[in-house]
Parts: structure tokens; C-alpha cells; sequence
């Protein structure tokens, strides 16, 4: 008789887990392609800005999880292509694929983290939040965060998966977008210095973007200059200093110099030399910006 009931309670147990399954698929398959909120992407950026332990921790993650998911378009450094850094190809597209991106995407990282929550919630698990919480308890959560994405990953990176698709039109998107605008400022900053003083550097997962973070090199005087190309919406001059707003991901470069477009109607360039980092903004002595163009 004993024996009966534990049987029962067993398939009872089955039964509970695998409609608990059937929930979470359905969790990931069935809502629309969408991006998150601009409030909450901000919320992300400051994240990744002020605690890049947590942007490391995703970024390796996310790395290991690609791949495993697609092994079979996986190339080590080298392996597809001379000069071609390891990572997906061949996916949407011939080639190096844009969810090579989604390693340090805050973007991407917002959608994984409203459709993870949308999980736990159908487990009556707690949410994964960022809010009001301490560095500490940052790294607690995005440690939480990526085991949940690896338990579901053969899910979650299902080409038919809702989260999949907004995952690729946000990366297709900003990629679209960061290209534009190194090419239109690429197109200004040869009417000041010369068309044949400056040259675009790389494509997409080139080793010069990234490793060194090159993004243009422009000839001065018969000098090399290397430059990052940053988005920007605004500055604020401070004890003589001047602090760049809306950078998007803010870390260090080793580029000769930092710029910084403005929907392309407005371009500042600055030398990289004692740049600070505060608050997830780039800080600036007044004197490093050299140029001005529009």
C-alpha cells in the first residue's frame, strides 16, 4: 500500500513539473518580438557602467552558453577566416553573426532579464531585480541571472523563441544604428582632416575593434591617430571638467583619441589622456577636447 502511494505521489510530481514545463515554454515562445522600456535599458547602462563586474560576469557567461548552443557555427580564432576572432558565424547571416554582440548588449540584457522574471514568476520563484541594490548584491543576482539563462538556454536561443527574436531585432537594430553613425562621422571627420587621412577601420568582431577598441585611424601632421567612435546626448562642464552624457557602454580605451557624435550633426573629439570614469560617464579635463565639428 505504501508502496502504491508513493508511486502515485511520484506521477503526481511528474505531472506538476512537467505542466511547470509547459508554462515556462510557453513563457518563452509565445509573446511578440519586443525590446524593453527606454527606462528600464537606462536602468541596465547604469549597471554595466558602475559595477563592470557585472558586465564581466554576463559577458563570460554568455560567451560559454553561445557556445553550446551553437556548436556547429562556432569558429575558434582563426578557424573560419584569417584575422577572424572566435565566435558565431554563419548564422542569420554569411559570416560573422551579430549575436556575438549580445556578450556586453544592455539592451539584450534588459529582454533576457524581463523574460527570465517572467519565468520566475510562473514558478512563483522571486525576481531577479537591479534596483536600489548594493555592488555586492549585484554580482549576487547576475549570478543567479546567468544560471537561470543557462537552465533554459536550448529554449531561450530557439530561432522560434519570442526572446530569440527580440534578442536579434535589438542587436540587428543597434548594430544598424553604431555603424551609421561611425559612418557618417567617419564622412565629417574627412571634410576636416582629409579624405585620404582617414581610413574606417574593420568590420564586424574585427580584432582592431575588438582588442584595441579602433573604430577610425586619421592622419595629423603625418601622424597616426587612433580613434573610438561613442554616441553621446549631452555634456556638463564641472570644476574643469567636462562630463560626456549618454556614452552608452563606458569603459576604458587605448585610443589616441575619444569621440563622441551627436545624431551626427555634432561630432567632439577628444585626446584619451587622463579620462576618468565617474558615475558611468566619461570625465574629461577641458583642455583634451581638441576639436569640434558639426
Amino acid at each position: 500500500m505504501k508502496n502504491t502511494e508513493n508511486k502515485v505521489n511520484q506521477l503526481i510530481e511528474k505531472i506538476n513539473e512537467n505542466e511547470m514545463d509547459k508554462k515556462v515554454t510557453l513563457v518563452l515562445s509565445e509573446s511578440k518580438a519586443e525590446k524593453c522600456s527606454p527606462s528600464k535599458i537606462e536602468e541596465i547602462r547604469q549597471v554595466f557602467n558602475t559595477n563592470p563586474r557585472v558586465k564581466e560576469i554576463f559577458k563570460n557567461a554568455i560567451n560559454h552558453i553561445l557556445k553550446e548552443v551553437f556548436p556547429n557555427n562556432y569558429y575558434a580564432k582563426g578557424k573560419y577566416g584569417e584575422g577572424e576572432m572566435s565566435g558565431i558565424y554563419d548564422l542569420e547571416q554569411e559570416g560573422r553573426s551579430v549575436i556575438n554582440k549580445l556578450n556586453t548588449n544592455y539592451n539584450c540584457f534588459c529582454v533576457l532579464l524581463r523574460d527570465v522574471n517572467k519565468v520566475l514568476a510562473s514558478k512563483k520563484q522571486p525576481p531577479i531585480t537591479f534596483q536600489e541594490s548594493n555592488l555586492f548584491e549585484q554580482l549576487n543576482q547576475v549570478k543567479r541571472f546567468v544560471n537561470v539563462i543557462d537552465e533554459y538556454k536550448d529554449r531561450i536561443f530557439n530561432p522560434d523563441s519570442s526572446t530569440f527574436q527580440s534578442l536579434m531585432m535589438v542587436l540587428g537594430r543597434t548594430h544598424a544604428w553604431g555603424q551609421k553613425r561611425e559612418d557618417d562621422t567617419v564622412e565629417i571627420l574627412k571634410k576636416e582632416f582629409g579624405k585620404n587621412n582617414v581610413t574606417s577601420v574593420g568590420k564586424l568582431g574585427s580584432s582592431e575593434d575588438m582588442i584595441g577598441g579602433i573604430d577610425c585611424e586619421i592622419i595629423v601632421d603625418d601622424e597616426r591617430k587612433t580613434a573610438q567612435i561613442k554616441p553621446f546626448t549631452n555634456t556638463k562642464t564641472e570644476d574643469g571638467n567636462t562630463i560626456i552624457m549618454g556614452a552608452g557602454n563606458v569603459k576604458r580605451y587605448n585610443t589616441d583619441w575619444l569621440i563622441f557624435a551627436k545624431n551626427n550633426k555634432e561630432i567632439l573629439i577628444f585626446k584619451n589622456k587622463n579620462c576618468k570614469i565617474i558615475d558611468g560617464n566619461f570625465v574629461f579635463p577641458e583642455e583634451n577636447l581638441i576639436y569640434t565639428l558639426s
